[in-house]
């Protein structure tokens, strides 16, 4: 599907719920394995996942991947869809991709726009997956264990359902690589720490490596993939992120005048071209043994 209908996808889905912007949220419900999305965050999440930066990462993923005809593909946590859709003209139509998604929302959006018959979205969860055992060739999951309270039930069911000898790919963010710069120092600070409790681990990468050999996975390459962003507009990632963090903010008591400020502060220094961000996201490649 090109980028052309997703981003008519994306218009009808803003003009529905009269939202002309990154959408505000009311998400990050506590669940069983991770966190649920209200229909505006969801479409807040689709509105991230295809900006430049997003739809870049997407692409790097897909070529660690390397997938081949005939592969039997699960996404756990597959958002809106757009890498299961990337994967399945991989695939082919004698491959399959299963998506596998905590939110009924996103679900209802990648079925609606899924664009090849291979491809099956369901509703799960990533801590108890109801797939049966060795079944997949490949196992993919970006920016999802960092926010699933068991991480480790996880990872065991990742390795569970992927058959012996096959491979996968894990993407998740060390949220204390992120630089974001402000005039005001002390406040980005604050700002970055009450955000830190949207995530059940965020600081994940430093034990991923060792939680997934305890898994029984075989770790091999290890990689950092940074995104940068020196603009700020709804082009790009930091702005989307900026409009998540002040929503889920407001409305945990954060101080709404400092919200506000940093907002402000940050459009200030776009337009003086002197804005900087950056986050590290780490690639994971794991293989299943073929014995054991």
């Amino acid at each position: 599907m090109g980028r052309e209908t997703i981003l008519s996808d994306l218009s009808k889905l803003a003009l529905l719920s009269h939202f002309s912007v990154l959408l505000s949220i009311d998400h990050l419900e506590p669940t069983m394995s991770g966190i649920s999305y209200s229909a505006e965050a969801a479409q807040t999440l689709v509105a991230i996942y295809s900006t430049p930066d997003v739809v870049a990462q997407r692409e790097a993923t897909i070529r660690r991947l390397a997938l081949k005809l005939g592969e039997q593909v699960i996404d756990v946590g597959c958002g809106p869809g757009f890498l299961c859709e990337s994967m399945a003209a991989d695939v082919g139509a004698t491959g399959r991709v299963v998506g596998i998604e905590l939110s009924e929302d996103l679900v209802r959006f990648a079925t609606r726009r899924k664009g090849q018959p291979c491809i099956d979205y369901r509703l799960g969860d990533a801590a108890r997956l109801d797939i049966s055992s060795a079944s997949f060739d490949v196992v993919v999951s970006t920016q999802v264990v960092e926010y699933v309270p068991n991480a480790d039930a996880a990872l065991h069911e990742m390795y569970r359902v992927l058959r012996p000898g096959g491979r996968g790919i894990l993407v998740d963010t060390d949220w204390d690589t992120v630089i974001w710069h402000s005039r005001d120092e002390d406040r980005m600070a604050r700002i970055l720490k009450a955000w830190e409790d949207h995530c059940a681990h965020p600081r994940l990468t430093r034990t991923l490596a060792a939680r997934l050999q305890a898994s029984g996975f075989i770790v091999g390459r290890v990689e950092g993939y940074s995104i940068v962003n020196t603009v700020y507009d709804q082009s790009t990632y930091s702005h989307g992120l900026a409009r998540l963090i002040s929503e889920y903010l407001g409305k945990r008591n954060f101080d709404s005048q400092a919200i506000a400020d940093w907002l402000a502060d940050l459009s200030n220094l776009s337009q003086q071209n002197s804005y900087f961000f950056s986050i590290n996201r780490y690639f994971f490649t794991v293989t299943k043994p073929t014995q054991g």
